[in-house]
């Protein structure tokens, strides 16, 4: 599936709908996710990408659902054979060769937030260049993201863009 984003933003670099010099990925949840595996790829063809909600740890994660009445059957070989076999961007933070935006809500019950704790310290280990933006109060769906919420994910991702990625 990343290959297909890629392919898409090359696409539209192909034809000339998108700047090749200014292409950048952004994503929440799972797409907060595919921004943090993009991050490690080479060739790289984005100047920046912006996470939200991230899961930053498939194996973490993965044990998170271990101990939920729901996690058992169909959905515990889907989910297992899924994040078993995915790429896991706590293991590529070394081989990041684009600035980061790591955005994550203080209360997400879907993906906690030490996924962006975690990530942080790897990116600070291995110095690479990152913004944290920590939305206060903030679930994990974009639909309960209050006004105020909003505001500071606009104004994140706005600044970032125009500071850190295509400056």
């Amino acid at each position: 599936m990343q290959d297909d984003k890629d392919d898409a933003a090359l696409y539209l670099v192909e034809e000339g709908l998108a700047d090749p010099g200014r292409v950048a990925m952004f994503g929440w949840s799972y797409g907060g996710y595919a921004a943090l595996v993009a991050a490690s790829r080479t060739p790289q063809i984005y100047q920046c990408v912006i996470a939200g909600a991230a899961v930053a740890d498939q194996i973490r994660q993965l044990n998170e659902y271990a101990n939920d009445d729901f996690f058992r059957g169909g959905i515990k070989f889907q989910q297992e054979t899924y994040r078993r076999g995915a790429v896991n961007p706590i293991d590529e933070v070394e081989k990041v060769n684009v600035p980061i935006l790591l955005i994550h809500g203080s209360v997400d019950q879907r993906v906690q937030s030490y996924h962006a704790k975690l990530y942080r310290n790897k990116l600070d280990r291995y110095g690479k260049d990152y913004k944290f933006v920590e939305l206060e109060g903030a679930d994990h769906f974009s639909n309960t993201l209050f006004y105020e919420h909003q505001i500071a994910l606009y104004e994140s991702i706005i600044g970032f863009l125009e500071n850190d990625c295509f400056n």
